[in-house]
C-alpha cells in the first residue's frame, strides 16, 4: 500500500494540474465549449465589423439577435439608436469610427449588460474572462434571404398603412426614396444595414398605430418555414418602371460603316412583358436593382466590359450558362426540368452551337443611331420582329415516324433491342407542347430529333449512330465513345435525368433479352 501511494499522489497532482490549466485557458479566452456543436436559427448575425480594418485577432462573433430582443423585452433602444421610429442598425453608435473605439463599444456594453443581468439573478451571457464563448467562429444556421417577390411588393404598394407622400398618387417613394417622376430611380438600399433600417423603421411606425405590421424579428423574414405562411397574391398588377412591352437589346456598334459594307448590329428583339410574367421580381434579370435601380443591361455591361458591371462584357452577361440572371443561364435552368432534362443534360456536354442557334434570338440590323437610342423605335421594331416569329408547336406526322426500331448491330450475348421509337417521340412531344419557350426553340423541322441524333444535321432520316461511333471497344475520341457506350450512355442517361424508374439501369434483359 505504501509503495502505491506515491504513484497515486502523482496521478492526483497531474489531474489537478490539468484542471488548473484548463481554467487558465478559459480565463485567458482559450479553448472552451463552442456553439459550433449546434445549428442556430434564422436570427444569427455574424459580427465582423472590424474586418475592414485588417485581420481579426479572434474569430467572428455569432450573435443570436432574436434571443437578445426577447431578453430586452423588444426594446430596440437597448442596443440601437432610435429616433422616433427610425432605428439605426449599428450597435450603440451612428457610424463606424476606429477599430479601437468600435471594439470598446462592443466589449463595454455587451459585458456590462451581461454582468447586470447576472447580478439580477437571471441567466445571462459570458463575462470578460470568457472570450471564446462569443468569439466562436463560423457555425451553421437556418437563415435564408427573403425574396421580395411581386406578391410582397403588391401587398406593400396597396397597403393603406403605407401612405403616399404629399401630392403623390402612389407610395413608391416610401421605399424607393430616390425615385422621381422626371428621373426614375427604383433603387432601394445600398447594403443590408440600410435595408434593415428602412424595413424595421416602417414596421415599427405601423405597429405604433396598433395596426398589423410586418416582422420585427429576424425569423419573420429569414426563416423559410415562417415565410411559407405568408399570404400570397397570385395575380398582381404589372410593376411600372416606365418600361416598354418590347425592346431591342443591342450593343453599340464598334465597326464603322464603309461604302462597300454597312455596319450591322446583332440585336435581340425582346418581349419584356412576357418575361415579366415569368419572373418573381425585377431582380431576376436586373440583378443589382436593389442598389442601382432598374437600368438597361448595357448601362453596366458594354462590349468590352466596364467597372460598373464588374468588367463583365455584354456578351458574357447575356450568355453565361451558370449565371441565373443571364438569358442563356435562365433558359438552361428550365432545361433541368424532367421533361427537358433527358435531351438537354446530355446535349449540354456534347452539343455544338451553330449559327442557327444564334439566329433564334439575334437578327442583323443596320447600325443606325435610333436603334440604339430611341426607345420608341426600338420598341416598335422589336414588336414587329417578334410578331413575325413562329410561335406554334413543331409539326410532324407521328404516323410517318418509325414505330419500333430493332437495334441489333451489337447483338452477341443478347437479342436485338426493340426500341419503341414512336412512343418515345410522342412522350417527348407531349411534355413540351404547351410550353411557349419550348415551342419556339423547337419550331424548326426535326429540331426535337436532335436530342438523340445530336451533332448531326437535322433530318427526317438521320445517319445511323455507327456513322460516328465505332463498333470496336476503342472510342474514336473523348467526345465520341464507342457504339456500345454511346447507346448505354444515351438511353440510361435519359431515363435517369427524366426520373424514369423502369427499366432500371441494371436490368439488362428488360431492353434486350438474353440469348438462349
Amino acid at each position: 500500500m505504501e509503495k502505491g501511494r506515491p504513484k497515486l499522489r502523482w496521478v492526483v497532482i497531474l489531474c489537478v494540474s490539468m484542471a488548473v490549466a484548463g481554467f487558465g485557458l478559459n480565463a485567458l479566452g482559450g479553448k472552451q465549449d463552442s456553439i459550433t456543436t449546434k445549428q442556430l436559427g434564422a436570427d444569427l448575425i455574424s459580427i465582423d465589423t472590424l474586418k475592414k480594418f485588417g485581420k481579426l485577432d479572434y474569430p467572428v462573433v455569432q450573435f443570436e439577435h432574436d434571443k437578445h430582443t426577447k431578453a430586452v423585452d423588444g426594446k430596440c433602444e437597448s442596443c440601437h439608436t432610435v429616433t422616433g421610429t427610425v432605428v439605426t442598425p449599428k450597435f450603440k453608435r451612428q457610424e463606424d469610427t476606429t477599430a479601437k473605439e468600435i471594439k470598446a463599444i462592443y466589449h463595454d456594453n455587451c459585458i456590462q449588460c451581461h454582468t447586470q443581468t447576472t447580478s439580477a439573478g437571471k441567466k445571462s451571457g459570458p463575462g470578460s474572462e470568457q472570450c471564446r464563448t462569443c468569439h466562436a467562429g463560423a457555425v451553421s444556421d437556418t437563415r435564408t434571404s427573403i425574396v421580395f417577390d411581386k406578391s410582397l411588393h403588391y401587398r406593400h404598394a396597396s397597403s393603406k398603412m403605407v401612405l403616399p407622400a404629399p401630392g403623390e398618387r402612389e407610395n413608391c417613394v416610401k421605399c424607393h426614396t430616390k425615385d422621381k417622376a422626371e428621373e426614375r430611380n427604383l433603387s432601394f438600399a445600398q447594403d443590408k444595414e440600410e435595408a434593415h433600417a428602412k424595413c424595421l423603421s416602417c414596421h415599427l411606425d405601423v405597429a405604433q398605430n396598433d395596426q398589423p405590421t410586418g416582422p420585427l424579428e429576424c425569423a419573420g423574414c429569414h426563416d423559410a418555414t415562417v415565410r411559407a405562411n405568408f399570404k400570397y397574391i397570385a395575380q398582381t398588377p404589372r410593376l411600372d418602371a416606365g418600361q416598354k412591352d418590347f425592346t431591342l437589346l443591342v450593343a453599340k456598334s464598334t465597326s464603322p460603316a464603309t461604302t462597300i459594307k454597312p455596319a450591322l448590329v446583332n440585336a435581340v428583339p425582346f418581349n419584356h412583358k412576357l418575361h415579366e410574367d415569368k419572373a418573381n421580381n425585377c431582380s431576376v434579370c436586373h440583378h443589382t436593382a436593389s442598389t442601382n435601380g432598374v437600368v438597361a443591361c448595357s448601362q453596366c455591361h458594354s462590349v468590352l466590359g466596364k467597372e460598373e458591371g464588374g468588367f463583365v462584357s455584354l456578351e458574357q452577361a447575356m450568355h453565361k450558362v451558370t449565371a441565373q440572371s443571364s438569358c442563356v443561364g435562365c433558359h438552361a435552368s428550365k432545361q433541368q426540368e424532367p421533361q427537358c432534362a433527358g435531351c438537354h443534360t446530355f446535349m449540354g456536354r456534347t452539343g455544338q452551337q451553330t449559327e442557327s442557334s444564334c439566329a433564334k434570338c439575334h437578327v442583323s440590323l443596320p447600325a443606325e443611331a435610333e436603334y440604339q437610342t430611341n426607345a420608341n423605335v426600338k420598341g416598335d421594331t422589336a414588336a414587329m420582329l417578334m410578331g413575325a416569329r413562329i410561335k406554334k408547336d413543331p409539326e410532324f406526322n407521328l404516323e410517318e415516324i418509325p414505330d419500333v426500331i430493332e437495334i441489333g448491330v451489337l447483338s452477341k450475348e443478347y437479342e436485338p433491342s426493340k426500341f419503341p421509337h414512336r412512343k418515345i417521340v410522342r412522350s417527348l412531344y407531349n411534355g413540351m407542347k404547351d410550353n411557349g419557350m419550348a415551342a419556339y426553340f423547337h419550331s424548326s423541322p426535326n429540331a426535337m430529333c436532335s436530342g438523340c441524333h445530336h451533332n448531326a444535321p437535322a433530318s427526317a432520316t438521320p445517319d445511323k449512330c455507327s456513322s460516328c461511333h465505332g463498333l470496336g471497344g476503342t472510342p474514336l475520341s473523348e467526345a465520341k465513345p464507342d457504339l456500345k457506350t454511346a447507346y448505354h450512355q444515351q438511353c440510361i442517361g435519359c431515363h435517369t435525368n427524366m426520373g424514369i424508374e423502369k427499366p432500371a439501369a441494371t436490368a439488362c434483359a428488360e431492353c434486350h433479352a438474353v440469348k438462349k
